[in-house]
């Protein structure tokens, strides 16, 4: 007797979110020694926030104990930089733990969700896994920018969440305080906007939106921000959300108790008071783009402008033959076929021998001749 299948409908034929490859993955499968860049998940090549690596340091004595479930004092903080109240901040397990449990949530099957093309894939991902209905807006200018009005004409009544991310992850573009405060006038009330803003710390331009301002008018925002890039906590998984109490409250329902641990909290109050680690970060990440940028203008690529801590480079090769020509010489990026660009990379700066290897790596490759994916 075959045994009744137990994994959900919407879940059926689903493919997980992969993440970048680890410098261990790669050396153990080519075999490689020697120094590896890896240039390919939008990490802080200076390392971790020193205020927060000292608040670490001290805080392991206690891992015996049970964190605050309340995350109290993390939330304190944060609610005391943005002017809010408690019940309006969330701690999370990285911004992606507050994207996923907005869809368990406030979906149920069927309810549509609207977002752009070519944006962050957990969107996507976590509307499918509550069998949600996908609304997806095509992106301007070159394939590689958020069309906010064709966006706002897919959100009508039935639609639940729309997701947004500024600067976009992968292309790096962004869109203005101007474009948002538009097209908020076109979203209907009720509608949640979730409004990523993972690399903010990298585009501090005046121009940009001020989701918050949005919230305090009494819209159903839910703005995101994540200690994993600037200051370098990634590898423990902190971040948060402030949004309306009844919005957080809904978060606060569907969370695992204990979601973040003792250390990351200690680490992101920490953090968040180490501002100088933050511009040093966002520094040597513009000047190092910058090297990168000029050195591919020499090269037969695309490379749309950026407020992230990543360029996208758009080959007129096979970029998932890239991808492992690449590996082979010693250096990580990330193909971009998964999201609808087969003949794209993203590369974030290292340090600058790591980024000198890319860009005499990708030149030699991109002068072959015979290779896969010429045109």
């Amino acid at each position: 007797m075959a045994l009744r299948t137990l994994v959900r409908a919407p879940l059926a034929g689903f493919k997980p979110y992969v993440a970048g490859k680890p410098i261990e993955e790669v050396r153990r499968e080519l075999g490689l020694a020697g120094r590896i860049a890896k240039l390919a998940s939008n990490e802080n090549p200076l390392g971790t926030s020193p205020r927060a690596l000292a608040a670490m340091r001290e805080a392991i004595e206690e891992v015996s104990l049970y964190p605050d479930d309340s995350a109290w004092c993390f939330r304190q903080a944060v609610a005391r930089r943005h002017g809010v109240g408690m019940e309006n901040v969330f701690a999370a397990s990285g911004s992606v733990e507050v994207i996923e449990l907005a869809a368990v949530a406030f979906l149920n099957p069927g309810d549509p969700v609207a977002t752009s093309e070519r944006t962050f894939a957990i969107y996507a991902l976590a509307a499918k896994k509550a069998g949600a209905e996908l609304r997806l807006s095509r992106m301007t200018d070159g394939r590689y920018r958020y069309d906010l009005r064709a966006l706002a004409s897919l959100v009508d009544e039935r639609v639940k969440i729309v997701f947004l991310a500024n600067p976009t992850n992968p292309t790096g573009t962004w869109f203005d305080r101007r474009e948002f405060d538009a097209f908020m006038e076109r979203v209907p009330p009720d509608v949640l906007v979730v409004y990523d803003s993972a690399y903010e710390e990298f585009a501090d331009q005046d121009d940009m939106p001020d989701p918050l301002a949005h919230m305090r008018a009494g819209r159903r925002i839910l703005y995101l921000r994540t200690f994993s890039k600037a200051c370098g906590l990634a590898g423990i998984r902190i971040a948060y959300a402030v949004g309306p109490a009844d919005v957080i409250a809904g978060l606060m329902t569907c969370r695992f108790p204990f979601n973040t641990n003792l250390v990351a909290q200690r680490a992101a109050v920490a953090a968040m008071d180490d501002e100088e680690f933050v511009h040093r970060s966002r520094d040597f990440a513009r000047a190092e783009l910058e090297f990168l940028r000029r050195g591919l203008a020499h090269l037969p690529v695309t490379v749309p402008p950026t407020r992230a801590n990543f360029l996208l480079v758009d080959t007129n090769r096979d970029a998932e033959w890239l991808f492992v020509e690449l590996q082979k010489r010693g250096v990580i990026v990330r193909p971009m076929g998964g999201y609808d660009l087969p003949r794209a990379l993203r590369v974030s700066p290292g340090l600058r021998a790591d980024n000198e290897a890319f860009l005499h790596h990708l030149g030699e490759l991109l002068a072959g001749d015979g290779t896969p994916g010429q045109r």
